[in-house]
């Protein structure tokens, strides 16, 4: 399993991949940026390793509140 830190740093990097590709595709930077946290939210391995070790489940969590009050969905 990755620490909290492995994590953080592959769903950053899934997170900006999937929000270029969304971008590119819809030409809505909101959209975009929903589509990409919701990409973000189905992963539970690191998609960046050829086995894909597990992410630490705090970590995604932190990340996807986080992701959400960027896009305005909490307070």
């Amino acid at each position: 399993m990755l620490n909290s830190h492995e994590t953080q740093l592959a769903l950053e990097h899934f997170f900006k991949d999937c929000y270029k590709f969304w971008l590119r595709t819809t030409n809505d930077d909101r959209v975009a940026f929903e589509k990409a946290l919701n990409d973000t939210r189905g992963i539970t391995t690191d998609p960046f390793s050829p086995y894909g070790k597990k992410l630490d489940v705090e970590a995604k969590d932190k990340f996807i509140k986080y992701r959400e009050m960027d896009l305005g969905m909490r307070g």
